[in-house]
């Protein structure tokens, strides 16, 4: 787990000011290289000081796999043919050094770097599609004069791009690598409006900045440099979501066999690590499914970091102990994110994460990181996906219902809607989530001032979206769920330099998923039902029968109305923003909560107008 800085272009800057910005990403190491195109020359500085066209790497280490100095990057191939920085890991690596072995391919280390390289040289771009696991790379080719990019299959890695004006790229894991080599600010109005009005962030490539952009995850784009004056530039798929035949009709018995297998080789390859794995663990089903999986798979301790509050309605510590309770090498540690905490983290929080964010959850996870910190963990495994792909919000029942009205299969449909109606737990009736999805117009639109109401919005997330459940959850895979949250897990972990792996997300189980019936999903009345029956005899049996949800969910609510409330007071008061109407906010702020507009709401406000000051005032 790494970052990555790149550069094609003919300016002069020193490349060390985009990699020591995120030192915190990269602790244990850091390497350069440069090459000339039309002298075939290549050093290893940082400085850049030639008029001709260069491409630059710049890389800063956190060493999880062969810790040793002759695994750092950029990493090159013995000819000196091929070069690569990578962010990231390959689960399987192990599996395809055999196969490169076999081949006739020699190493020269243990690292899953330089099997990536053996295997790009063998099977050039094709080799995407062979990995499992999560990268943002750049491989130079200079045999073939050419840049290659790359991202895993969901983007769990962040790769940012910019290409200027006069054809120069530039790229980085973070976007504030860009501005100390002089890229210039500039708001990206496209994607104002959708996280104000509805809290939709990273859905498309575009930033919050203008001409700052996402390479699309399971992508690769080729830079031809043949032509020093004309950079070809090339954007390709290597990996789509779809359905697998295979799986279409399986039937329940065997669905839960195949779940249970793809889930805990998952969860074992993600356990290869020359550092301690640890695990984040809210006491939910996703992350009690991992922790217990490795419990039930390894001997070793496994150190678990849960955050928790004094308030008994957003505090799942019971699940906690109780898995605790059921496995000897399962060691808790607990944290509490407060209002005090709130106030000094909230702008440390704002940095590393470069873009704003929706809700006071970040920092609750922002808590478990530096938790986790404070006990030297360095890998942890993480619940990320479980929902999206099993059904898990209440929105996914409203799916499946009108799924099953659509398909005039009334004898499941009548049946379901009664154990929701019943289901005291679910908490399905959440009118200001319903509002959201019914496509309720916001009252924001009371909040904007006149060049705020111009701002276009660009989602779609309400109930006409999809007419089943799994088109629903493409589009939280591919735009409104998987985005936002890795982006939020990645720059949370990374401050603290800690890698965090998410085995929900494992291609392979990603596919089946995706493929097998809505009713394997949602049963008698449970959400993630195959997870549920797949991990019977693992999970205790608390946690698999549970059906209340919580994530990461903070007291946001209570503390805007309580010894947070003068604080957002008086910073509306004096907020001066181009896109608000001051005064409105301020009025309906000082009415809140009687006036039912969601704490959300006044959070992104916030968020948005502190990320603004920082960047354009």
């Amino acid at each position: 787990m790494c970052g990555i800085f790149g550069y094609i272009g003919n300016k002069s800057f020193d490349i060390k000011k985009a990699t020591d910005v995120i030192e915190h990403r990269g602790p244990d190491a850091e390497g350069f290289l440069q090459y000339l195109p039309e002298l075939n020359k290549i050093n290893k500085e940082h400085l850049i000081i030639s008029d001709r066209l260069k491409v630059a790497f710049g890389f800063r280490r956190l060493a999880i796999i062969d810790l040793h100095k002759h695994a750092n990057q950029p990493f090159s191939e013995e000819t000196n043919d091929y070069h690569i920085t990578f962010n990231g890991e390959i689960y399987n690596y192990i599996e395809l050094r055999n196969e490169l072995k076999q081949l006739g391919y020699k190493f020269l280390t243990d690292s899953d770097t330089e099997v990536l390289l053996n295997a790009y040289i063998h099977w050039g771009t094709s080799c995407f599609s062979k990995l499992n696991g999560m990268w943002a790379l750049a491989i130079l080719d200079v045999k073939n004069q050419k840049v290659v990019f790359s991202r895993d299959r969901f983007g769990i890695k962040p790769f940012f791009y910019h290409i200027n004006e006069v054809g120069e790229v530039y790229w980085a894991s973070e976007i504030k690598q860009l501005f100390e080599v002089g890229v210039k600010k500039k708001i990206n109005e496209n994607v104002i409006k959708d996280f104000i009005d509805i809290n939709v962030v990273d859905s498309t490539k575009e930033t919050f900045f203008d001409g700052i952009f996402h390479l699309p995850a399971g992508s690769f784009t080729e830079i031809d440099f043949n032509d020093v004056t004309n950079l070809k530039i090339n954007e390709s798929r290597y990996w789509e979501l779809e359905v697998q035949d295979e799986f279409l009709d399986i039937n329940y018995s065997d669905a839960k066999k195949k779940f249970r297998e793809l889930f805990l080789n998952s969860v074992s390859l993600r356990m290869r690590s020359d550092v301690t794995v640890g695990s984040c663990l809210s006491g939910g089903l996703d992350s009690s499914s991992i922790v217990a999986s490795v419990a039930h798979q390894f001997e070793n301790p496994i150190q678990t970091f849960t955050s928790r509050f004094d308030i008994k309605k957003f505090d799942e510590s019971e699940y906690v102990h109780l898995l605790a309770n059921e496995f000897d090498t399962v060691k808790t540690k607990f944290c509490e994110l407060t209002e005090d905490l709130f106030v000094s983290e909230i702008d440390k929080v704002l940095y590393h994460q470069d873009e704003p964010f929706g809700s006071m959850s970040i920092l609750a996870q922002w808590e478990v990181m530096k938790l986790a910190k404070k006990n030297g963990a360095i890998v942890l495994l993480d619940g990320q996906g479980g929902d999206e792909l099993l059904a898990g919000y209440r929105k996914f029942y409203a799916f499946y219902l009108k799924e099953k009205l659509t398909n005039f299969e009334l004898h499941k449909f009548f049946p379901a809607l009664f154990r929701l109606l019943v289901n005291k737990e679910m908490n399905f009736f959440d009118f200001k989530q319903i509002g959201r999805y019914l496509g309720v117009k916001p009252a924001s639109i009371n909040y904007y001032s006149k060049k705020g109401k111009q701002l276009k919005s660009n989602s779609t997330i309400g109930f006409s979206a999809s007419n089943t459940l799994r088109g629903r959850s493409k589009l939280d895979v591919e735009r409104y769920s998987f985005p936002p949250l890795l982006r939020f897990e990645d720059r949370n972990s990374m401050a603290f330099s800690i890698e965090t792996r998410v085995p929900f997300m494992d291609y392979r189980l990603v596919e089946f998923l995706y493929s097998i019936s809505s009713d394997y999903k949602i049963k008698k009345g449970y959400t993630k039902a195959v997870l549920r029956d797949g991990l019977e005899g693992i999970l205790p049996r608390a946690i698999q029968k549970r059906k209340s949800k919580l994530g990461f969910s903070t007291p946001q609510e209570v503390w805007m109305t309580g010894k947070l409330k003068p604080l957002f007071k008086d910073y509306f008061a004096k907020m001066k923003n181009p896109y608000f109407d001051k005064k409105n906010i301020y009025e309906s702020f000082n009415a809140y909560p009687e006036n039912r507009v969601s704490s959300d709401f006044f959070f992104r406000i916030y968020c948005f107008d502190k990320w603004y000051q920082k960047h354009f005032n």
